[in-house]
């Protein structure tokens, strides 16, 4: 009695401090996560201030903008009452600038471009601005309504497992960083778990009693579901559940009587409750649900295809679990692999349950319980399935509505698979497991995924900036230098290009950063536009004076051709009118071209190189020179031969070098000659690698007069800076090729 009296206080500690910790987690997820970046949060936010403003409900208009407005209004008029006294801004537009490169590979983990708004350091926590504080409150209301679900959680969770994994199934919600991310944002997934798990745990119970229910009982299960009927479609299939289990009862209780009670006091209930919203939206939009005027301002999809369901099972597993945003900052796919185990775990554990039913069937009480949750569940994959053949997109918060008893049913999974012994420890596992997990992914996803760039000292600025420029972009700043993150990158590589901006001042109007990587003939083979800061350091909110490190990763396409030498080319321009502002340099004086510098793109792989004529040659720094082609060894005058140089590089030189080929006579008179840096210098010398093998081509044009004869071909490389010749190991300044022309 002792012992088990113990067991019960440590257990009410245990819960205490779950509670704690939720609250103390689900506000830090609250202030890491800027305003309106969770999913429709500005358009809940704008349901609640339209009610506050009108005090009467919004009518969807069928050919505006994308709205929430066709919501049902329980959460609604809650957060309008809770926060009308709270200071609010007459106009949400300054939190509510666009970013138009959001999404940008938008399962990507990382921090590119995943804020759908502009944010500004004042609109993050501690903000000056009181209107701020109040959208923080608000969200601080599902953070309540969170609390209310997880007690509700563990007292489901005790009709169906011990006590210690009754306080496991309540820690892995509470620290399960979806729920968390649902619990911090404004939005009326939140009441609806709430709801959607006190009617659950309603019927649950009812379906235990042995005499028929007193009136108060249906009351107050009729207010849940008429409340149910007012907070979100995905609660309604719990009409259909109540149903069932008053058809149950008054089966197993052999009363009529309790059925025609049950049912004249629930309709009446929640039809009193719930069915004027019904009747609203079949008056309005012509349908139950009001789901037909949220298709007709958001559209509809085509079906999904086979193709897609893999990924959208993927989306689906991450969005219920981990993954914050509109869906696109997810965990990296390794840090799904405990959820899963968890998952499979408890759902083998249920599989054993259903054989073992077989031998050993459950109480008709129990299974009356059981099929309560079973069909419960059913009917909102259904709902989901419904809805996923018609939305846009697919979220896993989508069934958020039966959350609770998702995890339940995992936990329930392994109560069954593993000893009473071992529940306390598979309690504080899962638990703990999530709320590391919760933790983590708040401080290496959430806040990253949001942070500005850094800001650099003048000092810091010589220490990072290798490449120094200082040239001047319009009035709106001085690009101080670039960093490489390498050298050299090959097709299908991203390479980090690092822009150092000293702000001149706040602009008016947020301007684009753009670095292209521009190959031969102009071609570009790498490009990224955005937002300064991936999105997190717009313009306007540039403070003058202030140096950001702005790092734009950008992907090279996987069809490029190396060796080269690509340009990098980078500036501001203005994305509204395609205007690329002015670059100057130090002197003042315009670079129509804003070439910041040159980057190597390497060979894909090394190919086989069969020259027509073999040599073996080597000029100092190991440079080899395999062989030669020649387009013909016959020519006229006032035509041109083709020359094409087979090298085998030891490695860059260390200063750039052209080619000559020349064209001479027995007494070496030059007779033609064609000069050209390597690849048409497009790879300078100094970017050459050792191992690498490659070709390139020159063309020498024969003067009309040339007279017959007997021709032969030098060539070598020189000095761009001097002229000097690159000697060969043999101390020759020049290569004779075997081959002699003839002129006819």
């Amino acid at each position: 009695m002792i012992s088990r009296f113990r067991r019960h206080v440590t257990d009410n500690r245990v819960i205490a401090a779950i509670l704690v910790l939720y609250v103390v987690l689900a506000t830090l997820y609250n202030f890491a996560n800027p305003l309106f970046e969770p999913p429709d949060e500005i358009h809940h936010y704008n349901f609640i201030r339209y009610l506050q403003q009108t005090h009467r409900l919004p009518v969807v208009d069928l050919d505006g903008p994308e709205t929430e407005y066709h919501q049902a209004p329980l959460y609604y008029t809650i957060a309008a009452l809770v926060t009308a006294p709270l200071p609010h801004e007459s106009s949400i537009a300054p939190y509510a600038i666009r970013n138009p490169f959001w999404a940008y590979e938008i399962g990507q983990v990382g921090r590119d471009n995943k804020n759908q708004y502009l944010h500004d350091a004042s609109q993050r926590f501690p903000s000056p601005d009181a209107a701020v504080w109040t959208m923080h409150l608000t969200r601080a209301l599902s953070t309540l309504f969170g609390f209310g679900t997880l007690l509700l959680t563990y007292f489901l969770a005790r009709c169906f497992v011990s006590r210690p994994m009754a306080v496991g199934a309540m820690a892995v919600l509470a620290f399960m960083p979806n729920f968390l991310f649902t619990s911090s944002a404004m939005t009326n997934d939140s009441l609806t778990i709430l709801v959607s798990t006190a009617v659950t745990l309603h019927l649950v119970t009812t379906a235990t009693v042995d005499a028929p229910p007193s009136p108060r009982r249906w009351l107050g299960l009729g207010v849940l579901l008429g409340l149910a009927l007012l907070t979100k479609v995905s609660a309604w299939p719990l009409l259909a559940v109540a149903a069932l289990m008053v058809v149950m009862l008054s089966i197993r209780l052999k009363s009529w009587r309790l059925f025609f009670t049950a049912a004249l006091i629930l309709t009446a209930i929640v039809g009193l409750i719930g069915g004027w919203w019904v009747v609203r939206n079949v008056v309005h939009y012509g349908d139950l649900t009001g789901l037909a005027s949220d298709w007709a301002t958001w559209g509809m999809r085509k079906p999904p295809t086979p193709d897609t369901y893999l990924s959208e099972l993927v989306s689906f597993r991450r969005t219920f679990w981990v993954t914050f945003g509109y869906g696109n900052i997810p965990l990296p796919e390794w840090g799904y692999i405990p959820i899963d185990l968890f998952v499979y775990g408890g759902i083998g554990g249920l599989v054993l349950a259903a054989a073992h039913f077989r031998r050993v069937p459950p109480t008709a009480v129990r299974r009356h319980q059981l099929i309560l949750l079973g069909v419960w569940v059913i009917l909102a994959g259904i709902t989901l399935l419904w809805f996923w053949y018609r939305a846009t997109a697919t979220n896993g918060r989508h069934v958020y509505a039966i959350l609770p008893v998702v995890i339940l049913a995992i936990i329930g999974g392994w109560h069954i698979l593993m000893p009473e012994r071992w529940h306390r420890l598979l309690a504080a596992l899962f638990g703990g497991l999530m709320a590391l997990l919760a933790v983590l992914a708040w401080a290496f996803i959430l806040i990253p995924a949001y942070q500005p760039s850094p800001r650099l000292t003048p000092d810091q600025l010589l220490e990072f900036a290798p490449n120094r420029l200082d040239w001047q972009i319009g009035d709106v700043a001085i690009l101080r230098g670039y960093r490489l993150s390498q050298p050299s990158v090959r097709p299908g590589d991203t390479v980090t290009v690092t822009l150092f901006w000293e702000a001149l001042c706040t602009t008016e109007r947020s301007y684009s950063a753009y670095v292209h990587l521009v190959g031969a003939d102009g071609e570009t083979v790498g490009r990224r536009d955005s937002y300064p800061g991936l999105g997190n350091d717009p313009t306007i909110y540039w403070r003058p004076g202030e140096i950001i490190e702005d790092a734009i990763p950008v992907p090279i396409s996987v069809t490029a051709e190396g060796p080269i030498a690509l340009k990098i080319v980078a500036g501001l321009y203005d994305q509204t009118i395609d205007e690329t502002l002015d670059t100057r340099d130090q002197n003042g004086s315009i670079i129509e071209y804003p070439v910041i510098g040159r980057m190597k793109l390497a060979q894909t792989q090394d190919v086989a190189l069969n020259p027509q004529y073999q040599l073996d040659v080597t000029f100092q720094h190991g440079l080899r020179l395999d062989g030669y082609d020649l387009s013909t060894i016959d020519i006229r005058p006032a035509t041109t031969l083709s020359l094409t140089l087979y090298w085998s590089p030891g490695g860059p030189l260390p200063i750039e070098y052209a080619t000559f080929v020349h064209l001479v006579d027995e007494q070496d008179n030059i007779i033609a000659q064609g000069d050209d840096p390597p690849l048409g210098g497009w790879y300078p010398t100094t970017f050459w690698g050792a191992n690498e093998h490659f070709k390139d081509s020159y063309s020498v044009a024969v003067p009309g007069d040339t007279p017959a004869g007997t021709y032969h071909v030098l060539m070598g490389l020189y000095s761009l800076q001097n002229m000097s010749r690159l000697p060969l190991e043999n101390g020759a300044d020049a290569v004779r090729l075997d081959q002699d022309v003839r002129l006819r």
